[in-house]
């Protein structure tokens, strides 16, 4: 029986089954599609995508913009960089949010569904915005952080964003912190805001107890290489590990434009032979890292969430953050983890050699991070609480 219909836009999405593009929103939308709630999905197009496809049970309808190579503003993580500073991307913008536009009105009023979910405010959310007004639809804004940052940029940002939440019946962001200063910038009510984070993929991400414990001290960091994650904090904090003999191996996993600048400090601090730097890599690959790892770091600052966290928990893996940001939602000092000062490079050396010099302490807070994943951040439990939001927004 289904009890509802929901349409996702999103201006990132899984194109194939194992893609890591935004796989967190594929993962809640087939757990609410199994929970009673029929949903569809409409997305860009990319070249060698269809135009229409079901992937495991999901429909996902994608809207042509351009031609050929011209559609290139999806699925790179820097939308907003590049049609910032570039004039013909500016140009293809507009067509973007055009075809987003007819495609999601076409969508929700073929097949008559009352709940538009967007994701990330701009594109998606303008274009919800605009759909909820001529069909009369029921808005739900989710906002994941990198959305908010350009709202710094220019007044006329805010003044959008403030139309496209006004106009929202309720606005979902993915931890404390993002609420905070959802209300402080564009002075929302505070009821209108629900913390609602994004699910762990438990069906790729877990724990292998069969796994041999690895005999080197394996510390891994996973995150784009951009100056916001703070990854030369973590490189001293490494350098310090080394000057202080604690054996030890880092796996950096990442991509961004920050690349050749760590690889630059790595080499002045001579830690070639210590830290090793891989792209991006598919989510069941990178289980195997979680599992290989015995300390899990995030350095980052103004983080919206820290995702990899809770996948790190899930593998019962000791995690350190530091304390800004949506972290601290996550990490509960000395029970689920460790939080040390942002920019700490000293303190967050010192929460590594603690970690790694005491097994017991490692072992007790993994257990009790993996615990905290299965009641607060799984598939079950996300969708339990967006379910209730949808049914709210039916009442309506």
């Amino acid at each position: 029986m289904v009890e509802g219909k929901v349409l996702f836009l999103a201006q990132s999405f899984v194109r194939f089954k194992d893609d890591i593009s935004s796989h967190y929103l594929f993962s809640l939308a087939k757990h609410i599609s199994k929970s009673g709630f029929s949903v569809k999905v409409v997305a860009p197009h990319q070249s060698g995508l269809k135009k229409a496809e079901v992937i495991d049970g999901l429909p996902i309808f994608r809207f042509r913009y351009m031609v050929g190579h011209f559609e290139r503003l999806a699925y790179t993580g820097n939308m907003y960089k590049m049609v910032k500073e570039n004039l013909i991307n500016k140009f293809i913008f507009v067509f973007f949010l055009f075809f987003f536009f007819l495609k999601a009105y076409r969508i929700s009023k073929s097949y008559d569904i009352p709940i538009v979910h967007a994701h990330w405010w701009v594109p998606s959310g303008l274009v919800g915005c605009l759909v909820s007004i001529l069909l009369k639809r029921q808005l739900l804004v989710t906002t994941h952080g990198t959305d908010l940052r350009i709202l710094d940029d220019s007044k006329i940002f805010s003044l959008l964003a403030r139309f496209v939440f006004r106009r929202a019946q309720y606005v979902t962001v993915v931890s404390s912190f993002l609420k905070t200063r959802l209300v402080s910038r564009l002075n929302l009510p505070e009821k209108k805001i629900l913390v609602i984070p994004m699910p762990v993929n438990t069906q790729k991400i877990k724990f292998s107890p069969g796994r041999k414990e690895n005999s080197e001290n394996v510390i891994l960091c996973v995150a784009r290489y951009t100056k916001q994650k703070k990854l030369d904090v973590l490189i001293g904090s490494l350098s310090l590990l080394k000057e202080w003999e604690i054996d030890f191996k880092a796996i950096f996993i990442g991509e961004g434009p920050e690349k050749e600048n760590l690889k630059e400090k790595i080499n002045d601090l001579s830690l070639m032979d210590r830290i090793k730097l891989l792209d991006l890599i598919p989510q069941k690959d990178l289980n195997h890292y979680y599992n290989l790892s015995r300390v899990v770091v995030l350095p980052s600052v103004n983080e919206g969430f820290g995702l990899v966290l809770v996948e790190a928990g899930l593998c019962k893996k000791t995690v350190i953050g530091a304390c800004s940001g949506g972290i601290p939602d996550i990490i509960e000092d000395g029970v689920t983890g460790l939080l040390v000062p942002p920019d700490d490079y000293r303190a967050l050396a010192h929460a590594m050699r603690k970690i790694l010099s005491d097994e017991g302490l490692a072992k007790r807070l993994g257990e009790n991070a993996y615990q905290q994943v299965w009641k607060r951040f799984s598939p079950e439990a996300i969708t339990r609480r967006f379910l209730f939001t949808y049914r709210k927004l039916i009442c309506n």
